[in-house]
């Protein structure tokens, strides 16, 4: 694979594509935030590690300006804004009959909408456990440690599957094929499902959460519909195992000293991953046939606080 895009090159993006490029591989930054953008072009994108500041000369392009073609592309926007994406690249020729579409956002369903554009051959699965964060235009923060699992959306495996694998290892992701990538999928939209509207709801950091005496009561229902919803699509999630997921986020020198990303979004202004987390465990459940009326509650109540935060 010679050519890649990183479509979305906010933080996560920014990261993987950076690290990509340092690896020694041809990366091309797709975004829609013209500041980022311009700066990138101009003077390189800094990257700030906990012992280093540096620059890194990347190509950045609007994902309007593509021209030519590529073999892998990664998309990492907002889940709200994958399918806009992904539709222009195709629209713009960026997209072959064998070029790897990739996606490790957050969220569920993002096989459905990419196979609304290409063969499910063409798109392929990831968890990552890598965090990053932006300073501003052009300017990523670095820190910690992470991995990425990965798998052909239908299971097959083939070359592309190893030599993705390959790019992540070599750009040091610390990534390994997945058996079951559907499950740690759904392992980790269930964190996000429980912590992110919980925290945003109640304008509280995951640790200020967890010191309430009674959290395990407020999570309990949420991963129990998620679990036979899960289950009802044959997916097999464990109620215990996910608990100790969630609850295992809690300590301050984890996740406990921060907000979530829903909460960081929706109080700036910006709307939320809400249908691509509970509500789509909803809409999942009213396709089985099984109720999930806390995840739908949850749902709207974050939708009343977009009404509040987010200008029309």
């Amino acid at each position: 694979m010679k050519t890649i895009a990183i479509a979305g090159a906010g933080a996560m993006g920014g990261r993987i594509g950076t690290q990509i490029q340092e690896a020694g591989y041809d990366v091309t930054l797709l975004d829609y935030w013209k500041e980022h953008v311009e700066k990138i072009n101009r003077d390189g994108i800094e990257i700030q590690t906990e012992t280093d500041t540096y620059h890194l000369d990347i190509k950045a392009k609007f994902p309007e300006e593509v021209n030519e073609q590529y073999d892998l592309i990664i998309i990492l926007t907002k889940a709200m804004k994958s399918k806009e994406m992904i539709e222009v690249l195709n629209q713009r020729g960026a997209i072959k009959s064998d070029t790897a579409i990739l996606t490790m956002m957050n969220g569920l369903g993002h096989d459905e909408t990419f196979a609304t554009v290409v063969p499910k051959s063409q798109i392929f699965l990831a968890v990552t456990m890598w965090t990053a964060g932006m300073r501003g235009p052009g300017q990523l923060l670095l820190e910690g440690d992470g991995t990425i699992e990965l798998q052909r959306v239908d299971g097959v495996a083939d070359e592309r599957t190893e030599t993705i694998n390959q790019i992540f290892n070599d750009a040091k992701l610390n990534s390994h094929v997945s058996d079951n990538v559907f499950q740690s999928v759904w392992s980790k939209a269930t964190l996000n499902s429980v912590l992110n509207p919980l925290c945003t709801i109640l304008d509280k950091r995951i640790g200020e959460f967890a010191q309430y005496e009674q959290s395990r009561e407020m999570i309990t229902p949420i991963i129990e519909e998620i679990v036979a919803v899960a289950d009802a699509k044959g997916i097999e999630l464990n109620f215990d195992d996910l608990v100790k997921k969630v609850e295992g986020s809690y300590p301050d020198e984890l996740q406990g000293l921060h907000y979530p990303s829903m909460h960081q979004d929706l109080h700036s202004g910006r709307y939320t991953e809400i249908d691509y987390l509970n509500g789509k465990i909803a809409q999942y459940g009213k396709e089985v046939g099984v109720a999930t009326p806390t995840n739908a509650l949850l749902t709207h109540m974050i939708h009343q606080l977009e009404m509040k935060y987010v200008e029309a």
